[in-house]
Parts: C-alpha cells; structure tokens; sequence
C-alpha cells in the first residue's frame, strides 16, 4: 500500500511509471486529456430543478455528523447505507425540489421583510434575555460555512415550502368521535393484585441424571459456547515511539517563530454593544439622543423597548463580509464612543464601543516551549511515516510481519488468544486490545494466516495486524461444563415448578380465593399496581408489558400468569377504570392536535405524490450507488 509516494520517488518502479505516464502526455497531449474528462452525472431530475453529487455529498455530511453524535466517531458511511440514510437523504432532497419547482410555478415569493422577521425571532440566535444577537448570528454562519447572502436564500426557499405545506393541510383535521373512541382506548386503566412464585421458593431439585445432564446439554448448546479465539501479532506506530531525543536547533525555532509569529500574538478586541432598528429613520433619531449626550443603555431602552444588545468583545475576523460594514466601524470608533447608523441586510445599526484591548505581541521565548513541542511531533510524524513506507515495502517485498519489524527496530506484540470482544479464555480483558475497536475491528476482518493493511489510527499512527491462528467457536466439551449444565438444569427444574404452582394458585384465586394465603404459601408479597393504561406498567408491583396485555383481556376478578425474572406472577384484575373524554378537555385537546397532525401529514404526503407524478421525477440510482 502507498502511504506517501513522495517516500517512494526513488524507487525504480515508480520511475518506469513516471516515465509512462510522461510519455502518455507526450504522445496525446495534456490538453487532450483535460478535454476529455468526464462530468460527474446528475444523481437526480425533478422538473429543471438538477441534484447534484456535491448537493447529497454535502447533506449526507451533514447528517452524518448528528448520527455519530449519536452512535460514535466509528458509525461508519457502510453503516449508515444499512440503515438507508443515504436513500433518506436523497427523499428529502427531491421533496424540497418538488416544493421549490411547485413555488416557481405560482410565482410565490417570501418578501426581504419577512425572511429578516424569521431569521431575527430565530430561538437559535437569542442571547439570554430572548433578543437577536448579531454575534451569534455571525459565528453561527462561520461554523456552517455559509456567507448571510446563502444563508438568506436557503431561508426564504424553506419559508415558502412551508407556506405551501400550510396551504395544503389547512382544515385536515380527525372527526371528533375517532379522538373520543381514541382517548378512551388509551386511557382506560386497570387495577391488579399481584404476588410472584419465586423460582427460589420452589425445592431444590435432586441431581440430573447423566442421560437428564446430556439431553439439556444437548438441546441447550447455546449456554455452553465458546467464542472464536485468534492469535495476534500486532505492530503500532505512534508519534511518541519516534519523538524520544529528538530535538529541533534554535536558527529553526526562530525561522518558524517568523513565519508564525501572529498566532502568538493576541489581536485587538473591541467590547461591543448595540442598538437594531428596521428602518434608517429611527436609527438617526437614535444618533441624535445620543450626539446630545443620552446614555447609549437609556436611549436603547426608549428607543427599542429593551437593553443594548452584547456583541462581545469583537476581533477583526470575528464577522463574515456581508456584515464587513459593521465590524469596520467597530474597529473605527474610539473607546466610550458610538457610531452609525450602520447599515447591514439585517438592518440599521448603532453601536457602542465600551472597551478596546489593544494588540499584545509575543516575544520569541513566549512562543518557544509551544513551537518546539509542535516541531519535535512534526519530526517524530514525518519518521513515522517513513518508517511506515519502509514497513509496507518490506511486506510488499514478501517479508512477514515479524522479520519486517525487527529489521526496522519495531516492537511486536503477541497476543496467544482473544475473542471478538477483546477477552481472554479466562474473561479478562486483553491489553492493548479490549476497547480498541479498529485493533478488533483488524483481528476480526483479516483472514488467518494473512496480514492486515497498514491502518491509520484516527487517535494517531498506524496499526497492522497478523493473524497467525485461530480456534473457531464451539460447545465446549460437557466434561470442561458439567457444573454449569447441573446448575443450569436445575435452574430449568425450578422455573417449570414455579411456573405450574402459579398456575395452580392462579386457579384457586380466581375462584375467589384469599390472595394474602395464598401468596403466603410461597412466600410471596401481595402488591397492588397503580392503575395502569395500555402502554404502562408498574414495576414494583410487578405489572410488566406482558402482563398487561393479559389485564385487558380480562374481566374483573379472572386471573393471568406471567414469566418475570426469577420467577412468575400470580395476578387477579380488580378494577376496570373507564376514560371520560368529558372530564378532560387538556387531554382530548391534546390528543385532537396529534392526530390533526397525523392527518395533516397525510395529506402533505399525498400532495407530494401527485407533485412527483405531475413534475416527474427522475433518479440515476447507478450513479448514487457509485458514491457509497
């Protein structure tokens, strides 16, 4: 594998290559294979609206990032094809197109005014008393890359989709005897007397017999399994294996301090507050309260019904160029003085220059332990990556792993067994295994008797693995587990027992029998649940979800038993508590509201169909495999 063709520029096959490839450029011309290449495809056509591969590339990323907020920096691009997040990714791009052809065909359009109105009640860019902080705003298109003009067009796109969302699932709303009917099936509850059967109150059984110790051995082969177990030679490359002694001369240090010598450096900041208006004229009659000798807070506060805003303590590059007009005034304005009206697509500004922290330059010896502990890790990288050349071509070369690290003075680390889950035979954890889950992930994949890729560690370096043996999975032998398949069985033994005394005692007390003496035969506590709903349950009285499917099908007074942990449960319903709409207008309400929206959503889903079917829409799934 080729880690850095620089490393190999001097190898003589890569100059036959090269000498090819010159003599291709020769022969057919550098602007005859500049002219031939290739557009990348449309991925899909709706209407004359085209998606793009850069445009599912870019969405993808984006939700890649929240699902791995979720599952981890391992969730992979395969595993999120798995769960179809690319064809989900792709659905919402064609609903958007289908919505943004629809707009342009009505020539709907969202007015300046209003975009701005949304973008400035936006939650997400409130400070802490609910205003607009422009600051936010700022940093918040910083952080997504998008200048305001994008940010802007992508707004007013998605305003009028939901105007026509809005427009068409107005009066969608569920006829009110279905959310009576509704609310009485969810909130009907019920009421049991339980006790337990415990597996423990029942006698100890006798000992299996041999030919009783095979057959549960045999029919249960599950219980007794032993994992597969490789054998591993593993060889690690870290920056830190190749940092040790090594050192980075002064006239360096100093070369690097002079071409990095602002990072060092501590900008100029400007603390920064202000006032917003929508329209020039107040803004002046701002300036003017202010040009008399007002208090920038008071006049904020007769001017705009609320306090300054905060921008924070504000540096050149702190705002992108469409709001360039407002930070150059900033920068402008003296300490303790105002300024404006500014204006920017957001509106009139004037703004209050409270505090300036005036530049701060490093010296050298400031910057110097930073620069050196930088420099001595860039080294030691550049050594590990020659090295990691030096490894693959010696294996590509036909060396195994072993002679390969020895010869360029690397560790190997044997490991004699470990399973899938980074466990010993005996369950304890293997270092430098358990818990590294591209080390497993290597052990796992690579076939035994073959040698894993040279693989970048995303923490750092690089890892390759050897398998050299491996024993598969198994039953271990009944002789290694007859302890645990005695155990095991007279578990079993125990569990059948309970489960046919609760079936007895079930019997006796739906036949009006005392509930209190009849757990007390087994040692049980009679427990009364909450009144339970459909979709609850009551752990303490050991109501669970399979119990509660058995309530509502009783009547009250008949009995049920469940299996639970360690045991099962003995219950006899004895309430039936049915739901009045009538006593809970919050809830109907409620209720009304999420299956309006169910409707709702119906209809939009509809409306979408026929647009697809009216515009059309075409998908080139081909070049969307080819991607992922």
């Amino acid at each position: 594998m080729l880690i850095a063709l620089r490393s190999k520029a001097a190898n003589w096959v890569i100059k036959i290559l090269f000498a090819f490839l010159v003599l291709s450029f020769g022969v057919w011309g550098i602007g005859d294979m500049l002219r031939q290449r290739v557009q990348a495809p449309n991925l899909a056509t709706i209407g004359s609206i085209k998606i793009t591969s850069p445009e599912l590339q870019d969405e993808f990323d984006h939700q890649m990032r929240q699902y791995r907020q979720v599952f981890g920096e391992n969730f992979t691009n395969e595993q999120a094809k798995q769960l179809g997040l690319v064809d989900r990714v792709m659905a919402g791009l064609v609903v958007r197109a289908l919505y943004d052809t629809y707009a342009q065909r009505l020539h709907l359009t969202v007015s300046d005014a209003q975009v701005r109105e949304q973008i400035k009640t936006d939650p997400m860019f409130k400070n802490s008393v609910g205003e607009f902080d422009l600051g936010r705003f700022a940093a918040f298109l910083q952080e997504v890359r998008n200048s305001e003009g994008q940010y802007v067009a992508a707004q007013r796109k998605e305003m009028l989709r939901q105007e026509i969302v809005s427009a068409v699932s107005v009066g969608a709303v569920a006829p009110k005897p279905l959310t009576d009917r509704l609310y009485r099936y969810r909130n009907e509850t019920r009421v049991a007397e339980t006790f337990v059967v415990a597996d423990n109150a029942m006698p100890e059984p006798a000992e299996p017999t041999d030919d009783e110790a095979k057959a549960f051995y045999d029919a249960h082969p599950d219980q007794f399994q032993a994992p597969e177990y490789r054998s591993l030679a593993m060889v690690r490359l870290t920056p830190d294996q190749f940092a040790a002694g090594l050192t980075v001369a002064d006239d360096k240090l100093q070369e690097a301090y002079q071409q990095r010598a602002k990072e060092f450096d501590q900008p100029e900041r400007r603390d920064v507050e202000q006032m917003v208006f929508s329209d020039q004229g107040k803004a002046q009659e701002a300036v003017a309260k202010l040009a008399a000798g007002g208090d920038f807070a008071q006049v904020a506060q007769e001017m705009t019904g609320a306090p300054p805003v905060p921008l924070g303590k504000l540096e050149k590059s702190s705002f992108v160029t469409d709001l360039q007009a407002l930070t150059d005034a900033a920068f402008a304005t003296d300490a303790g003085k105002t300024a404006g009206p500014i204006q920017t697509p957001l509106g009139w500004h004037v703004i209050h220059v409270m505090t300036v922290e005036p530049e701060v330059k490093s010296t050298f010896e400031q910057a110097r332990p930073q620069l050196e502990k930088e420099l001595v890790k860039e080294l030691a990288i550049n050594k590990m990556i020659d090295t990691a050349n030096q490894l693959d071509d010696a294996l590509a070369g036909g060396a195994n792993l072993e002679d390969a690290a020895k010869t360029l003075g690397l560790p190997v680390t044997k490991i004699d067994q470990v399973d899938a889950q980074g466990l010993a035979p005996d369950g304890q954890p293997v270092a430098d295994v358990a818990g590294n889950q591209l080390v497993l992930g290597l052990a796992t994949a690579t076939e035994v008797g073959t040698t894993s890729s040279l693989t970048e560690d995303p923490n750092g370096g690089y890892v390759i693995v050897k398998v050299d043996g491996s024993t598969p999975a198994a039953t271990r032998p009944l002789d290694q587990v007859r302890t645990q398949v005695v155990a095991a069985w007279k578990a079993a033994e125990r569990d059948k027992a309970a489960a046919a005394r609760a079936g007895e005692l079930a019997g006796k007390l739906g036949l009006n029998g005392d509930i209190q003496a009849l757990a007390a035969e087994v040692q049980g506590t009679v427990a009364t649940s909450k009144p339970v709903t459909r979709s609850a349950n009551d752990a303490e009285a050991h109501v669970t979800p399979d119990l509660v499917t058995k309530l509502f099908s009783l009547q009250t007074g008949q009995t049920a038993t469940v299996p639970v942990q360690g045991g099962h449960v003995v219950a006899r319903l004895t309430t039936i508590n049915e739901a009045n709409p009538a006593t809970d207008p919050a809830g109907v309400d409620a209720l009304q509201k999420e299956l309006d929206a169910a409707y709702q959503g119906d209809v939009v889903q509809q409306f979408g169909d026929s647009l697809r079917r009216e515009i059309g829409v075409t998908i080139n799934q081909p070049a969307i495999d080819a991607m992922f």
